[in-house]
């Protein structure tokens, strides 16, 4: 095994570059899907294909992950987003834009393997900061990567402007994929790893069994939904209110991405010291439902700025504590296998929100989207409200 310090910083180094070429391409994808003749309602179920492929795909990635380890299944994702992009960059129509994400989401097994590296990395005392670590990376490529993609883009889009992007963000995942298999050394020794023949049904009974894990992936769906809501809609809702195109879309992707990276950062990792993460993620999903309440009645640039500094703070808070509520609820045989599970409702989240997405736009108004993400993070919350969690151990007890 590497020493840990290592290992984490290969492992940061890892989703950051990943990330980075999936935020160049997202705030274009709404305008792409538009170029090709979609409706908003079309242009969203394609978005959301590619959740529906990791769904499918993530507990399989999860289980496999316990029996190989983190290292193979990274390196698979990130080959499997390569693909997918170059398919994007040459894709003639919607319906081969939702194929092609989808097919990305089947083989996107790295995110998971990625949370549940940290978590063996981790204690008690430090799977908060790991979590923030990780999440931070996530969200500074979503700083570098919608900056990177609005300037790619050009002042005038056009088919071949997002091709280019779709083939940056191909380069950023291949690079990522090397630098997983020449830096990251795996965290998940041989001796830990999971029996090949363990029935599957006692992946999914954990969540039978451990009431604090079913309640936290409750959460992890609402607000995962709540937020691929906001985040297939934002471009269009934009062009609308604010008459935006795909560069000031990223710009402002962007600047959210910065405002997460520096809460996950470290003031996550603080805020759960002081307060403790049960408390952090209720203030955080407390921020995250009056973010999205502020869009629903934004028509200017600068209510919708205060509304985004709010979902910054929901983010930056939530995000990490909610990871390591969940990571808290597996010991080291299982957190392939929980942090699958996780995925998989995150997945569901991002198919769920993107279907109805479209529709909101469609029949009622621009802003009935956030709407209901900010109903959604009220349920979130509620739910969080339950009876304070233990550890996997105590759970088991």
């Amino acid at each position: 095994m590497a020493p840990r310090p290592a290992s984490l910083a290969a492992l940061v180094g890892v989703v950051l570059i990943g990330m980075t070429g999936f935020g160049v391409f997202l705030p274009i994808f709404p305008f792409l899907a538009l170029e090709l003749g979609a409706t908003p309602t079309a242009a969203t179920i394609a978005m959301g294909a590619y959740s529906l492929g990791q769904l499918i795909s993530s507990p399989f990635w999860g289980r496999l992950s316990d029996r190989v380890g983190r290292k193979p299944i990274l390196i698979a994702g990130l080959i499997g987003s390569v693909l997918s992009y170059l398919w994007i960059a040459n894709a003639n129509s919607v319906e081969e834009l939702g194929a092609a994400r989808m097919v990305g989401g089947l083989m996107a097994g790295n995110v998971g393997a990625a949370f549940a590296a940290a978590a063996d990395l981790a204690d008690e005392k430090t799977r908060a900061r790991n979590m923030g670590l990780l999440g931070a990376a996530v969200g500074f490529g979503f700083i570098a990567g919608p900056a990177l993609g609005a300037l790619l883009i050009g002042e005038t889009p056009s088919r071949e402007g997002f091709a280019l992007v779709c083939y940056a963000s191909a380069a950023l995942a291949a690079i990522a994929a090397v630098v997983a298999l020449l830096f990251f050394r795996e965290t998940l020794s041989p001796a830990a790893r999971s029996e090949q023949g363990k029935p599957r049904r006692q992946r999914f009974a954990l969540l039978l069994s451990r009431p604090a894990l079913a309640r936290f992936v409750a959460v992890m769906f609402l607000v995962i939904a709540a937020q691929a809501l906001m985040e297939v809609t934002f471009g269009l809702w934009a062009d609308i209110e604010l008459g935006w195109g795909p560069r000031e879309v990223g710009w402002a992707l962007a600047a959210l991405g910065a405002g997460s990276v520096v809460l996950q950062g470290g003031a996550a990792g603080a805020a759960a010291r002081a307060l403790g993460e049960r408390v952090t993620l209720l203030i955080g999903l407390a921020l995250f439902a009056a973010g999205f309440g502020g869009l629903a009645v934004s028509h200017e640039v600068s209510t919708m700025g205060a509304s985004l500094i709010a979902l910054v703070i929901g983010i930056g808070l939530a995000s990490p504590a909610l990871n390591s509520l969940i990571a808290a609820q597996a010991d080291e045989r299982e957190r392939g296998v929980v942090m699958g599970l996780s995925q998989s409702a995150s997945a569901l989240g991002r198919v769920a929100g993107p279907l109805g997405a479209g529709a909101l736009f469609d029949v009622f108004s621009p802003a009935a989207p956030f709407v209901a993400a900010a109903l959604l993070m009220l349920g979130a919350l509620f739910v969080a409200l339950g009876e304070p969690a233990g550890s996997a151990v105590g759970n088991r007890q």
